[in-house]
């Protein structure tokens, strides 16, 4: 039997959930809740979860369920990891509760679309329980009893995943055919510069004196000059205009 209060003569209507943690995603706990509680002021009293010995889903949906309700009296069933063995735990498990259901007006929802929980559904309907399916909407076909209320939960991502994310897209910036000019490229037009250019007292060559070394090379504005100065490998300026010098 259940260990929980009888109702008050008026209040909202009481629901017991019986979960089939081998069958349904936990991702699916809010939705339900909220479509229960918040959609049809029901107050959920009790929670049977059944689910196989790896238990990590039966622990997901305890854990999504008490994140909305947290003193929810909640029932897990571990059971071993064969076919239909969640179905029959859960089958049990309705079979005790179901004179505390009808004695205290409990209506039940059975969260599953195993064909199996569906006929025992049915049979809980056939004696006076007022018994209901949901599961979440997907692709595949669902034998559904004409005499059972179905509640068709949003669908989830495929397999119950999260939805995947976007590819990262890595963003490179085009550099000028200058600047990503191989080292040996850049060490030639240095050696054809500093053949072309005098060099200062103290090291160094004129800044204009490179400029137009450079325009006869082959690099006819100034922006294509300044462009492959910048790829000068330690690069140093001394002095101003017109009097400036490119260390190099």
């Amino acid at each position: 039997m259940l260990g929980v209060a009888e109702p008050a003569p008026s209040g909202p209507i009481r629901v017991a959930l019986y979960i089939d943690a081998d069958n349904q995603s936990p991702q699916t706990a809010s939705a339900l809740v909220d479509l229960l509680c918040a959609g049809l002021g029901a107050r959920i009293v009790h929670t049977t979860i059944a689910g196989n010995s790896d238990g990590k889903v039966s622990a997901g949906w305890s854990a999504a369920l008490r994140e909305q309700i947290p003193a929810l009296p909640i029932n897990m069933i571990v059971v071993p990891c064969r076919k239909d063995a969640a179905d029959a735990a859960l089958i049990l498990a309705l079979g005790a509760d179901l004179a505390d259901h009808l004695r205290l007006g409990t209506r039940v929802v059975l969260v599953s679309r195993d064909a199996l929980l569906l006929a025992a559904a049915e049979r809980a309907r056939a004696a006076g329980c007022r018994i209901y399916v949901a599961y979440s909407d997907s692709g595949s076909l669902t034998a559904r009893d004409p005499g059972l209320t179905t509640f068709l939960l949003p669908a989830l991502p495929a397999s119950g995943a999260q939805a995947e994310k976007p590819p990262l897209v890595t963003i490179v910036p085009k550099v000028p055919a200058e600047l990503s000019a191989p080292k040996a490229e850049v060490a030639k037009v240095i050696a054809q510069v500093r053949g072309m250019c005098k060099q200062q007292p103290g090291g160094g060559y004129s800044a204009t004196d490179v400029g137009q070394a450079l325009a006869k090379i082959g690099y006819k504005t100034p922006a294509e000059r300044k462009r492959v100065i910048a790829t000068f490998p330690g690069l140093r300026e001394r002095g101003s205009h017109p009097h400036k010098l490119l260390v190099f």
